[in-house]
């Protein structure tokens, strides 16, 4: 059976005053300083990667082995593929060192961000009855375990997206003869791509994450539903969500589709670069209140 929430007697007694169907929480916001945090940790590893790398490359086609190379010298080849193999099997282990710690980072700081901010929407809710919101159930531990899975594995596939696409750009290089006159705009874009790439994804992991343990808490809370709010924000907002979703009421077991075109479902956040909330919601008639 599910959990009944208590009302305060003065959040009692306006309700059978103004019989209203839906008491509102305040939003869930997040937290821009922890998302912040997780994009320069991430930053930090990508620039070395990105810096290294390209004073590396660089350097080879600017030795004696480069030079030669415009003399149909071959062993600019072979030293390049040596160069990036060793580069590969540096940042592969340093990624992988550092995404558990990154990652647990982001969670723990998401986690005490939704005890705060959900215990505040609660206590608007229910008039000042205060609920704990610490709550970790069993589906919200295998919940919160993927999410790190995930999160692991998209900051380790980062050196290997960015050092394959070295390795393409270098053997292009190598094979029109234009050697540095290719490589060195190749960096410049491909350094920026990289970034804004590892960016995002912090962004994207921290809300999803942050997103996920709210949804656990609350229906651990009783609270079954939300408010879908758009974000307002973005200079290409989603049409679905600011027009069909935005306002509307929804169900945590039943969340709604959120990208017409897959069908997929699911909760604010949970997609890319999406930055709508979610705000807990109780119908007075659902049987929620006690």
């Amino acid at each position: 059976m599910a959990k009944r929430i208590s009302l305060s007697k003065r959040r009692e007694q306006w309700a059978q005053q103004f019989k209203p169907q839906i008491i509102r929480g305040t939003p869930l916001n997040y937290n821009a300083a922890l998302s912040t945090r997780i994009e320069a940790d991430l930053l930090k590893l990508v620039r070395q990667m990105t810096r290294e790398t390209q004073r590396e490359v660089l350097a080879l086609f600017r030795s004696d082995v480069g030079r030669q190379f415009f003399g149909m010298d071959a062993s600019v080849s072979s030293q390049s593929r040596i160069l990036l193999n060793a580069l590969t099997n540096t940042f592969m282990k340093i990624f992988k060192s550092r995404a558990k710690s990154i990652t647990e980072k982001m969670l723990s700081g998401a986690a005490a961000t939704s005890r705060s901010s959900l215990s505040q929407s609660i206590e608007q809710l229910t008039g000042g009855v205060t609920l704990s919101t610490d709550f970790f159930s069993g589906p919200l531990k295998e919940k919160l375990s993927a999410a790190v899975t995930q999160s692991v594995n998209l900051i380790v596939s980062i050196p290997e997206k960015y050092l394959g696409s070295v390795k393409n750009a270098v053997t292009s290089s190598i094979s029109s003869g234009n050697g540095l006159a290719d490589l060195v705009p190749f960096f410049e874009r491909q350094n920026g791509i990289t970034e804004r790439h590892a960016s995002n994804m912090a962004l994207d992991q921290t809300r999803k994450v942050y997103n996920t343990i709210n949804a656990g808490r609350m229906r651990s809370a009783g609270i079954r539903k939300f408010e879908w709010l758009h974000s307002a924000g973005g200079h290409h907002p989603r049409p679905f969500h600011l027009h069909n979703l935005n306002g509307n009421i929804f169900d945590l077991d039943n969340p709604p589709v959120i990208d017409p075109k897959t069908g997929e479902r699911g909760l604010p956040g949970q997609l890319p670069n999406c930055k709508c909330r979610m705000r807990p919601v109780i119908e007075l008639d659902d049987g929620t209140t006690t």
